[in-house]
């Protein structure tokens, strides 16, 4: 198994719920295809740099995975047909970080 972080940013109007709910189904997803979801992270609601699809602001969703390529595949492809997902990117590393990334840490303390 490979070791990667998944991060997209959902539109601005989606709640806590609806965001937690786009989480839980791409978990699901993982799971389906051999892959666990190790830690979720999320940075919050923040401006984009530039205007997406008449989005000023996004919530910002970090995804650690333990899987394989097949999954993260599979994920992407999910991603891509989602409608509340403006961008996502992922990428594979070497080790998965547990500790709360500078961007968490500051999410949290607002």
């Amino acid at each position: 198994m490979a070791f990667y972080e998944s991060i997209f940013i959902a539109r601005q109007e989606l709640g806590e719920k609806e965001l937690e709910n786009t989480v839980d189904n791409f978990k699901n997803i993982l799971e389906k295809n051999d892959a666990n979801l190790v830690d979720t992270e999320s940075w919050g609601l923040r401006n984009l740099a530039y205007k997406i699809e008449k989005n000023k602001k996004g919530h910002y969703v970090v995804l650690k995975i333990d899987g394989n390529g097949l999954a993260i595949q599979e994920l992407e492809r999910n991603m891509r047909i989602d409608e509340n997902i403006i961008r996502y990117l992922s990428l594979k590393t070497e080790e998965i970080n547990t500790e709360p990334s500078i961007l968490a840490k500051k999410s949290s303390e607002n």
